[in-house]
């Protein structure tokens, strides 16, 4: 039988036991799983754009051929559904483990599967723009930090599963810790990602002025390949105004939704830094803004700019057997061909309203 709090500090004259308590007969601050009642409306709110986004993505899933892509997608949806249904839940049971528990796994996990998405589409945008750009080959990448994924979620998982079967703070409080190592594992992991990123793109960028250069030196003016259309609104969010100086100078849409989730990694982190029981962990507002606002922001440009309205079917094209390459920038210009080929679903070059005419 659970101990008596009969006549403890904030608890109403009849109170026997815990499990009697509801959010007027006994103090939240005391004896609540948070200080606060999560809002019924913003929970009910994040879940139902979550349900949306899942339904869009098994509708793009039939449309587009990207299994591994919508697997990883999905998982992360339920689980943010699930998640603030827990957090509804909530409401009625303040003084209950189990929802809060709930809640805490599947918010917490949901986003590994965020970041597999990301390291997916990686590997497809590295073939497109060639391996020798990477410092790593295309399913390094994939087998690299889905593993640090698998790793992150097997913590997550099992810190969670420690609090929810502790007996004690003690107990709870270990399960925090181990939750807290996954989830800056998580970070680590996503920042060397981001740092790997950033030299692919800035590699991709040089590689396309070398090329230019040589041509103009060997007295041509063709332009490299160009991409497909809609493939730089896929990276960079953007179609208008377009830059014809440097087509490379922004990936916001690809880059933000992985900028997103870091910060709400780190927020996380922060988090549980100080136990459930902190300031940080029982501020409805920074929870549901650094929480839910980031993951919100960043699924919704993940499913908006899906890399199966611009990749297709060609997605089965990970680049798993393509290894990095040092290619020298003659071999490069002698594979230029200005002229768009259907069999290339992905080129180097953005096409966008007189791109093909030789600049002088």
């Amino acid at each position: 039988m659970s101990h008596s709090i009969a006549g403890y500090p904030g608890v109403s004259p009849g109170v026997e036991y815990l499990v009697d308590c509801t959010p007027e007969l006994c103090s939240l601050d005391l004896y609540g799983v948070l200080k606060y009642q999560p809002s019924a409306g913003a929970n009910i709110a994040f879940m139902a754009i979550f349900g949306v986004l899942l339904l869009a993505t098994f509708g793009i899933a039939f449309r587009h051929k990207t299994p591994t892509l919508t697997i990883a997608m999905s998982c992360g949806l339920i689980l943010e559904i699930i998640g603030y249904w827990a957090r509804f839940q909530m409401r009625r049971s303040m003084f209950n483990d189990g929802p809060f528990l709930l809640q805490i796994i599947c918010l917490t996990i949901a986003p590994i599967f965020f970041c597999a998405a990301l390291y997916l589409t990686l590997s497809r945008v590295i073939v497109h723009y060639g391996p020798h750009n990477s410092l790593i080959a295309p399913r390094v990448y994939t087998l690299a930090f889905i593993t640090a994924d698998v790793i992150a979620l097997i913590m997550q998982s099992i810190g969670g599963g420690l609090a929810n079967s502790a007996a004690s703070k003690e107990g709870i409080k270990t399960g925090e810790n181990v939750m807290l190592a996954g989830l800056s594992f998580q970070v680590i992991s996503l920042t060397v990602f981001i740092g790997l990123c950033l030299v692919f793109f800035w590699n991709v960028f040089t590689d396309r002025k070398a090329i230019e250069t040589v041509l103009w030196a060997q007295g041509k003016v063709e332009r490299p390949t160009p991409d497909v259309r809609g493939y730089k609104l896929f990276l960079s969010g953007m179609s208008f105004p377009y830059s014809r100086t440097n087509p490379y100078s922004h990936f916001q849409a690809w880059a933000l939704a992985t900028l997103l989730i870091l910060a709400r990694s780190i927020f996380r982190v922060a988090e549980l830094a100080h136990g459930f029981k902190s300031a940080l962990a029982n501020d409805e507002i920074a929870f549901m803004t650094l929480e839910g606002g980031m993951i919100l922001l960043a699924t919704l440009i993940m499913t908006s700019f899906h890399p199966g309205h611009f990749i297709g079917e060609q997605w089965r094209e990970s680049g798993w057997n393509l290894a990095r390459k040092t290619v020298g920038v003659d071999s490069k210009v002698e594979e230029q061909n200005t002229t768009p080929r259907e069999e290339v679903y992905m080129r180097p070059w953005p096409v966008h309203g007189d791109m093909h005419r030789p600049s002088v």
